[in-house]
């Protein structure tokens, strides 16, 4: 992996969080505070590291423009609902007991509800991306009226 992939890895990991935390200041008029901060900041950065490795590697599948495009918009589309729906997910979690085990417990439910979302979205833009490469791979219809001449020699 070249020095600017990884960058781009740690920017978009550091985006989740920033984005998370400013739809839920936003939307809902509070942060999380203490514990709770923490485990949110730290499951929306790891959920943003995975699924930028996510988008990364179905990204290097394709090669047609019209297919990567189809790619960025998915990305583009589903990562704030992938946002949304993991900030669900600590929510469900709060009963469990002890702050430490909600500590630990929570990235990883964040993780795997924007996975969940992630993976369903970028699956779906993805078909869209394999039948558009498809597609683009298949000769073209000759246009216009062409007459072929075959002579059989004996």
């Amino acid at each position: 992996m070249d020095k600017s992939r990884k960058i781009s890895l740690v920017l978009i990991g550091l985006a989740w969080p920033a984005v998370g935390m400013g739809f839920m200041a936003l939307h809902f008029g509070y942060l999380p505070s203490g514990l709770n901060l923490i485990a949110e900041v730290l499951g929306l950065f790891i959920a943003g590291v995975l699924s930028g490795l996510l988008y990364f590697g179905i990204r290097n599948i394709f090669k047609t423009k019209l297919s990567l495009v189809l790619v960025n918009v998915g990305y583009l589309l589903f990562a704030p609902i992938s946002i949304m729906t993991a900030l669900i997910a600590p929510g469900l979690g709060e009963e469990i007991g002890s702050p430490l085990t909600f500590v630990l417990i929570s990235p990883i439910m964040i993780v795997l509800y924007a996975m969940a979302a992630m993976a369903a979205g970028l699956g779906m833009t993805s078909s869209l991306a394999i039948a558009a490469q498809i597609l683009s791979g298949r000769p073209q219809q000759p246009t216009g009226n062409i007459q072929e001449a075959v002579s059989i020699s004996e």
